[in-house]
């Protein structure tokens, strides 16, 4: 099975990590882990928030980005790559989809 494209945003917070990639049903996830000491006190241990947005959404997020940052955008790839170099977070990329009221759906893990 070929590797799902994915990649690394730089993030913003020390003790976090922040990825955007395409799941297998071909939706688009933005992870944002917090293994902090902020984190580990205040909530218990490591958490995460999960953001995912509907593979019919894709073709509309590649155009917006594509129109904001005058890049050619036509496969996830390109996509994932715009999104890193855009945003850099996480929170920037979720904020972006509000404001432009594309739908995603959220989700809290914490390891407590």
């Amino acid at each position: 099975m070929p590797e799902l494209p994915s990649v690394r945003l730089k993030g913003i917070l020390d003790g976090t990590a922040s990825w955007a990639r395409i799941l297998e049903d071909g939706s688009i996830e933005l992870e944002f882990f917090d293994h902090s000491a902020e984190a580990q006190s205040s909530m218990g241990n490591d958490v995460a928030w999960m953001y995912r947005v509907d593979p019919a959404e894709k073709p509309r997020i590649r155009e917006l980005l594509a129109a904001q940052s005058g890049w050619t955008i036509e496969d996830d790839r390109a996509m994932l790559n715009a999104i890193a170099a855009m945003f850099g977070d996480t929170w920037r990329v979720r904020d972006w989809l509000k404001e432009r009221s594309i739908p995603y759906r959220e989700e809290f893990d914490s390891w407590a």
